[in-house]
């Protein structure tokens, strides 16, 4: 079979109805809200202008880079970079969020850059828009498992000493899952749905007892897309082992 070569137009083309109707919905809800529910979904934020701003761009490129993550596409790094941590950057500090705004600046913007030159080395052998995904074993699983529940209650008794700290477990325990969910992206494993799925549920906590109403719409977008990236990763993974152990057979 002929491998695609990656060009702009072919990227654009790669985009499935599903996936054109989940990102205009998106961009549809985010503006009918906040044009005509202000008040509910801003809050008393209203007048910030910096922390509204950040807040409806993170609502709308939350849902990009993820759905770019279930096509396996490397520019998810890009649109995370540049439009995810850098407003959640500002949410965090404003909110005394200080695991997550130290998890942003020391983790997720250095594993960006290097997640991008490593997933750029392995594009998929029949289309180079997809990157080559695989599943981790289950010793890896679990020991990735205890990292998070040691680092969570570790950071979370830490964070309780220090002044306007605010949801310090919830806090520390969305750092330590969306930090595996970092490495596990980095590293290319399909696992890394799971650590997403926990993280974003325990930011939909977060968002809703700060009273940031306009980030449910993002929570709410990413929840329904990450089971169609789970199913998605799934059967590439599974069509990747059939054809490995195909290739073994025959060799």
């Amino acid at each position: 079979m002929t491998k695609q070569k990656p060009s702009f137009k072919s990227f654009i083309k790669s985009f499935t109805p599903y996936q054109t109707i989940y990102l205009a919905a998106v961009l549809l809800l985010t503006a009918f809200f906040t044009i005509f529910f202000p008040d509910v979904v801003l809050g008393d934020y209203q007048g910030v202008i910096a922390l509204v701003s950040c807040a409806i761009i993170s609502t709308i490129s939350n849902p990009l880079c993820e759905l770019l993550i279930s096509k396996q596409s490397k520019w998810n790094f890009v649109v995370d970079f540049f439009l995810i941590e850098i407003p959640e950057l500002v949410i965090c500090l404003h909110f005394g969020w200080y695991a997550v705004a130290a998890t942003v600046v020391f983790f997720w913007m250095p594993i960006d850059v290097i997640s991008f030159i490593r997933w750029n080395k392995h594009p998929d052998e029949e289309d180079a828009n997809l990157t080559q995904v695989k599943r981790l074993k289950p010793w890896q699983t679990a020991l990735i498992v205890v990292a998070i529940l040691v680092f969570g209650f570790v950071v979370g008794y830490l964070l309780q000493l220090i002044p306007g700290a605010s949801d310090t477990y919830l806090d520390a325990f969305a750092s330590a899952v969306g930090m595996a969910n970092g490495i596990l992206l980095l590293l290319r494993y399909s696992e890394q749905w799971l650590a997403w799925l926990i993280t974003t549920v325990l930011y939909l906590f977060m968002d809703i007892s700060s009273g940031m109403y306009i980030l449910l719409i993002t929570e709410i977008a990413m929840l329904i897309n990450t089971i169609y990236g789970i199913v998605k990763w799934y059967l590439y993974t599974k069509k990747r082992a059939i054809q490995k152990a195909s290739e073994d057979i025959t060799a």
